[in-house]
């Protein structure tokens, strides 16, 4: 696999810039060549950006082309290929990325609809600006729907690539102007952190992906939606069986273990050591394999990727946390990456202030639980799956403000629907109700 380029896009021209750097991937070899923004093209790209209102079949048309077609050149399982090489996503999830954002994107209108309340005669819902700026993640293809919604509602977007995957905002890009969009409802930025900063601060709304630096770096701006770690949870109050273990070991590592909705952390009424030691002898029989494989199912990482993750759960270990998995981390394949091996800890302290820890790999850390405790441990929860005979529980749950999304059962944390909101409404926050009234209708 020969290294693509990427350069900047804006208004349906693309910028040649004078600096570029190696985008490397897990395996130690340059997959990319990624032009960095100059601050001079960002106000270029805010000058010319304006929304418009752009048919359903746009993105229909454009789901079928990002899914299955060679927009910008690149066929599909050359582009999964390239984002599991620099990202270490397994070459299946990316694949079934693809799909899911196919699907996504053509039931946007739908989506858009249900997640606003019933229509009213003199209420209009618009946008709350005109600009949007989005600073996208590299762990998964999903949350790029989230930019597309924005374009859809008629705001003009501007992105900037999560640096590990840059390919995936262009290949979307590529796919929705062949289908016609608009070139100046969009621009696609790669750039430094410094350019992302600059764009959350000179578009109108912002949203980012990151972890709890950058969110708490934007957590108070009523301009920005954050999306940080998800510190998934389940709360398990009923003995272990065969069906209780296959909803466990899904919920920490399916897709690779990489979504927020992914579990990192579960709190049992039974012995915590048991439900680890059940939990981490299922994970480990997962294969180590490079993230190529068709049989993949665990992300690789770098080595330098590598050493600090092992370090990490070295830290953890010796913050008296017990280890049940029988790796402590990634370890070496022949391709020069490292396969994110699953780890399983345990701990009798419920308090224990690594619990929420998150790693980019199947990770969980299992504690205690009782009925006296409540909901109230479980702190800030993306989606809190509860295995419990209790019916009362979920609508607790539900009714708990830090706790995003209740799953209850087996049912997968990361379900999704026209309907389904993934953490509150994406589009309550980028639309407002306003009210327009004429002389022609009644006041009454």
């Amino acid at each position: 696999m020969s290294a693509s380029t990427l350069q900047p896009l804006v208004h349906g021209e693309t910028f040649a810039c004078d600096e570029t750097t190696d985008l490397l991937g897990v395996h130690g070899v340059p997959v990319a060549r990624v032009g960095v923004s100059p601050p001079l093209l960002l106000q270029l790209a805010l000058r010319r950006l304006r929304g418009a209102a752009v048919p359903a079949d746009v993105f229909r048309q454009a789901g079928e082309l990002f899914a299955e077609a060679e927009p910008a050149g690149e066929s599909a399982d050359e582009y999964s290929r390239r984002v599991t090489a620099a990202t270490g996503l397994p070459y299946r999830v990316v694949r079934d990325g693809l799909r899911s954002v196919r699907d996504g994107l053509a039931a946007l209108e739908e989506s858009n609809a249900r997640q606003l309340p019933a229509p009213a005669d003199r209420v209009r819902w618009v946008p709350r600006g005109r600009t949007l700026g989005i600073v996208t993640p590299s762990n998964h293809v999903d949350p790029h729907l989230t930019w597309a919604r924005a374009l859809s509602l008629g705001l003009g977007v501007i992105v900037r690539p999560g640096t590990r995957d840059p390919f995936t905002p262009f290949r979307l890009a590529a796919a929705l102007l062949a289908a016609g969009l608009p070139p100046h409802c969009l621009a696609v930025l790669p750039g430094a952190h410094e350019l992302g900063e600059r764009l959350l601060t000179a578009t109108e709304l912002g949203i980012v992906y990151g972890g709890p630096t950058a969110v708490s770096r934007w957590a108070d701006d009523p301009r920005v939606l954050t999306r940080g770690p998800g510190r998934s949870a389940v709360l398990l109050d009923r003995p272990m069986s065969p069906d209780v273990l296959d909803a466990l070991a899904r919920s920490v590592a399916a897709d690779a273990g990489v979504r927020c909705t992914n579990t990192s952390v579960i709190r049992t009424s039974g012995d915590p050591s048991e439900v680890a030691d059940a939990l981490a002898a299922r994970l480990d029989t997962a294969r180590s394999l490079p993230a190529d494989h068709p049989d993949a199912v665990l992300p690789t990482v770098s080595a330098e990727q590598a050493t600090h993750l092992r370090r990490t759960v070295e830290d953890l270990e010796r913050a008296g946390l017990r280890r049940h998995s029988a790796d402590a981390g990634p370890v070496p394949l022949p391709d020069g990456s490292y396969a994110a091996r699953p780890v399983v800890l345990s701990t009798s302290d419920p308090r224990h202030p690594a619990l929420g820890t998150e790693l980019p790999f199947p990770f969980a850390v299992v504690t205690s639980w009782s009925a006296a405790d409540g909901l109230e441990p479980f702190g800030p929860t993306l989606a809190l799956s509860v295995l419990s005979d209790d019916p009362g529980l979920p609508s607790a749950a539900l009714a708990e403000p830090r706790i995003r999304r209740v799953v209850v059962g087996g049912a997968d944390p990361w379900t999704t629907g026209p309907e389904l909101p993934h953490d509150g409404s994406l589009t309550g926050f980028l639309l407002e109700p306003k009210v327009l009234l004429s002389d022609k209708e009644p006041t009454g």
